[in-house]
């Protein structure tokens, strides 16, 4: 009987193991369930995305300043998951009509992800309600580590091509992506979630009507309408008003023509500033009044009655700190600790830094380190000895895409993300 196909063959671990490795076994189990992160439909986005970037902070000393890859990697990821819940989501039915008559725009359809007209919650600084047509927790989830993982292969394939990624196929498995070099392991739990999703638009000619006591009247602002979907389709980006057009839909919808888009370094820089704006109000005061406080409710997590308040962006939400530090703990316990080679590493991956809860929940943490009593060397009155190799970080690194804290020299080394607390 054939033996089940494995994944990649390069790792350190699994099939590449030590004789006598106490867990050669479940190293090639979760080997077996790896595929390349690369095996996804959005790598021309995100390959078109970073080439775009590279010409524009090459070109633009003024664009390095304002767009680092700490700008750069977040406002990716959410171009990317936003196309593709438009990918899985869209749908006849959902849209939310909009007549734009109170500021002189032409009439519209959206298809947001959040609960409130995008356009009016700006430019009217009212929120009209709107449908949600966000997919459910479990999907979000496994939507957003793909994504993840995707960026972070093709952002390291740039800076350090000796390391390559890896993500699981397993459902439940024992981690979501492995980061792996020759000499280098890291198992990944990745808990991202963004913190913008772009609604999708399309333009019409005309303001609609429907029939009204025998006769045609204008639609009433913020019907619930559908759509045939065969026309032109765009992202809206309502706080700078700009559209990034997907064309109508075909086999390689949204993600062809997205590509061909974001190629254009101009194009990326309204990308990047636009999620820039975004990111510094959440960043800055959250009750701010005035147009930053219309714009933070385009925001996930921004509060009800748009988008429940647990929503927040990254790794800012308690429940995925605390199972992702349980994980990282058990990484260390049942693979870290037992690898005779002593080159596998536990991190903890999210697309944004947690801002709001980190002084709360992992300041104090990240610096933890523990090993076994079987490991003591010596104990004499009040000291206890162990060896070097036998103490173990809780925390290799905590990598975002927006800010990252290490441990881990190798992989400060090799990842080449920035920490800002430095």
């Amino acid at each position: 009987m054939p033996t089940a196909p494995l994944g990649p063959t390069d790792l350190p671990c699994g099939q590449n193991c030590l004789d006598g490795c106490p867990i050669q076994g479940k190293m090639t189990k979760l080997q077996a369930g790896l595929v390349p992160a690369t095996n996804d439909p959005a790598v021309p986005v995100v390959r078109a995305f970073l080439d775009g970037y590279a010409q524009l902070t090459e070109r633009s000393e003024e664009a390095r300043r304002l767009y680092p890859t700490t700008v750069a990697l977040p406002a990716l990821f959410d171009l990317v998951l936003s196309a593709k819940y438009a990918a899985r989501a869209i749908a006849n039915a959902g849209w939310t009509y909009c007549d734009g008559d109170d500021y002189g725009d032409r009439p519209a359809k959206y298809f947001p992800f959040l609960k409130a007209c995008p356009r009016c919650t700006v430019k009217r600084d009212f929120r009209p309600a709107a449908k949600s047509n966000k997919p459910p927790s479990d999907t979000i989830g496994t939507i957003a580590s793909d994504v993840t993982s995707l960026i972070l292969a093709e952002y390291l394939a740039r800076v350090a091509p000796g390391l390559r990624v890896a993500k699981t196929t397993q459902l439940r498995g024992d981690a979501d992506a492995v980061i792996y070099g020759e000499a280098l392991l890291a198992l990944a739990e990745i808990k991202s979630s963004p913190l913008v999703i772009y609604p999708l638009e399309i333009q019409l000619p005309e303001r609609l009507t429907e029939p009204r006591d025998g006769e045609a009247a204008s639609m009433a602002d913020h019907s619930s309408i559908t759509d045939d979907l065969t026309g032109p389709l765009a992202f809206y980006l309502p706080h700078w008003d700009a559209r990034i057009p997907l064309g109508p839909r075909d086999a390689s919808w949204p993600y062809a023509t997205l590509a061909r888009f974001v190629a254009d370094p101009g194009i990326v820089e309204i990308v990047l500033a636009a999620w820039r704006d975004l990111y510094e109000i959440y960043a800055g005061n959250r009750s701010a009044r005035g147009v930053s406080e219309r714009r933070r409710w385009l925001m996930c997590g921004c509060g009800s009655p748009v988008d429940d308040g647990k929503n927040l962006p990254g790794l800012d939400r308690t429940d995925d700190m605390k199972k992702g530090t349980y994980q990282v703990l058990k990484y260390g316990t049942s693979y870290k600790e037992q690898c005779l080679k002593r080159v596998i590493r536990a991190v903890l991956i999210s697309n944004v830094f947690p801002l709001r809860l980190y002084d709360a929940y992992l300041a104090d943490m990240q610096d933890v380190i523990w090993s076994k009593d079987k490991y003591i060397v010596s104990s004499d009155n009040d000291v206890m000895s162990f060896n070097k190799a036998d103490v173990f970080n809780l925390y290799d690194a905590l990598l975002c895409l927006s800010d990252s804290r290490y441990r881990d020299e190798q992989l400060r080394a090799v990842f080449a993300l920035p920490d800002r607390s430095e």
